[in-house]
């Protein structure tokens, strides 16, 4: 069979099932239609996720966030579907980009900064004292003292303003590293962020 012949009997094929051909992408249309349909209803859940890597302490804007689409099988606890009630929130540890943000990384309420101060997040080196600790107690915070060996006070009566990933209760689990977020003025935290670097922090509760 000559190539002319065989295109002209597949133009023939495809005028005489052209009817069918037609149905069959109108059903895949629909199928597709479908699918995408689900994937926004049953099949999937809008989720707020970091549209980039977020440090700890910023307030969050509309250009911080982006939504995705995932099973609810895998949605984060506490994870938010919708940007708007998430901007002016504070972040109380770093969000990596595409991370979802939940109500765990959120600044609570009632736990609000006091003008002309910031919220610094902190671990301290000791994790089983750190179990005593509840949001809205004053604390000295102890680092390195200052050309001599043993610790002295870096930031004086500082309140505890949110405790991440706590029990209801409002006391720090006792797992090592706890973040803890306090209530400081600017050179308090640069202060604290120095003495940090250098060694591990303790505390003495006022």
């Amino acid at each position: 069979m000559q190539l002319s012949q065989f295109f002209t009997s597949l133009v023939r094929a495809f005028r005489w099932h052209r009817r069918w051909f037609a149905a069959a992408f109108a059903a895949i249309a629909v199928f597709a239609a479908i699918n995408v349909i689900a994937s926004k209803t049953g099949g999937g859940t809008p989720v707020v996720v970091a549209a980039r890597s977020i440090p700890g302490g910023t307030t969050l804007s509309a250009t911080d966030l982006s939504i995705v689409w995932l099973p609810a099988t895998v949605t984060a606890e506490g994870a938010f579907n919708s940007i708007d009630p998430l901007v002016g929130q504070e972040v109380t540890a770093p969000i990596s980009k595409r991370s979802p943000v939940t109500a765990a990384t959120l600044l609570s309420g009632g736990a609000e900064v006091a003008p002309g101060k910031v919220a610094l997040p902190i671990r301290f080196g000791d994790a089983s004292a750190t179990t005593i600790l509840k949001v809205g107690c004053h604390l000295d915070v102890l680092g390195p003292a200052s050309g001599q060996s043993g610790f002295s006070v870096v930031a004086a009566d500082v309140r505890v303003i949110a405790i991440p990933n706590s029990e209801q209760s409002g006391t720090i689990a006792g797992r090592g590293g706890e973040l803890v977020l306090i209530e400081v003025d600017q050179s308090q935290a640069a202060v604290i962020a120095a003495a940090a670097s250098a060694t591990e922090l303790s505390y003495a509760l006022r």
